[in-house]
């Protein structure tokens, strides 16, 4: 039976996600496979530790539990993976580290199936899916990364769909598809944001010259500040630069069929790599699905 009054975070990073979730007042179970940030994650939510509404777990998901692997450690900590051509981006990668595997069914089995499972580990999200292919039950909600790939690397259509294909066959029947940039819910019949030549400034028209001398002064873009800032307002939570944001019911807009949902996927990522600034690895977006 699902707990409505659990959630579980499966690639934690910095406990960003974590925090919400434990501010709306659910208990919490978060993985992280980086035996730094766990100890570092420790110490920031002690008391929810020892009050037991937080449990935090040194391991990778797998395919198998137990096995020792190397976990490839990212300079920029967000990339850290166990696929050593995502975590080294950039020439980032720094180190590797011994962790042990676990498999996201095993959780389920000790900790119980929760109302809300979000998934963010660089590259593995689609294993993480795998693993739950003969469970019994599934979370009321589920979030993962709809691509994740190496610098250079290229994904054909139908890969990219693959994500989505899998949250199919495991019975999810909604789906909405957030750009993790700006935690907004995309639309099939828009434009890859209409406010895109905003965000990389193409616009020539002198209000943006303008914005863009300011905000690039202050490290951000006008949209995103504005729309985090109502996010903030509307949750009571202010997000930061690389959590996954709401989930469920909180997020806007409505939720789509798999045909409606393929084709904003297709479209929007169509539209992002005609940006002059598009990269490999820049479309940064995350499936959310329910029934």
């Amino acid at each position: 039976m699902v707990n409505r009054k659990l959630i579980i975070d499966v690639g934690m990073h910095n406990g960003e996600d974590s925090s919400y979730y434990l501010s709306k007042g659910y208990s919490v179970v978060a993985i992280d496979a980086d035996p730094k940030t766990v100890v570092n994650v420790k110490k920031k939510f002690q008391n929810e530790i020892n009050s037991e509404q937080f449990t935090v777990l040194n391991n990778a998901i797998a395919e198998q539990d137990g096995l020792k692997i190397d976990f490839n450690v990212s300079e920029f900590s967000s990339w850290s993976s166990i696929k050593s051509e995502i975590a080294n981006r950039e020439n980032l990668g720094i180190n590797t580290v011994e962790v042990e595997t676990i498999t996201l069914n095993s959780i389920f089995d000790k900790y119980g199936v929760p109302h809300y499972c979000k998934i963010d580990i660089e590259g593995y999200d689609e294993v993480c899916l795998e693993t739950l292919k003969t469970y019994h039950e599934f979370p009321t909600f589920i979030s993962v990364e709809s691509e994740c790939v190496g610098e250079g690397q290229v994904l054909t259509e139908e890969e990219s769909l693959s994500t989505l294909t899998k949250l199919k066959a495991l019975g999810y029947t909604k789906f909405k598809l957030v750009d993790q940039t700006y935690l907004e819910v995309l639309k099939p019949n828009e434009d890859y944001f209409d406010h895109a030549k905003i965000l990389t400034f193409e616009n020539p028209s002198i209000v943006h010259r303008i914005v863009k001398k300011i905000y690039r002064t202050l490290g951000i873009d006008s949209y995103h500040f504005s729309y985090r800032e109502k996010l903030s307002k509307k949750l009571n939570f202010e997000f930061s630069v690389g959590a996954s944001g709401p989930f469920g019911e909180d997020l806007e807009g409505e939720w789509l069929n798999f045909e409606e949902a393929k084709t904003c996927l297709l479209k929007h990522r169509k539209d992002y790599f005609n940006l002059e600034a598009a990269s490999a690895y820049g479309f940064w977006c995350d499936w959310h699905a329910t029934n």
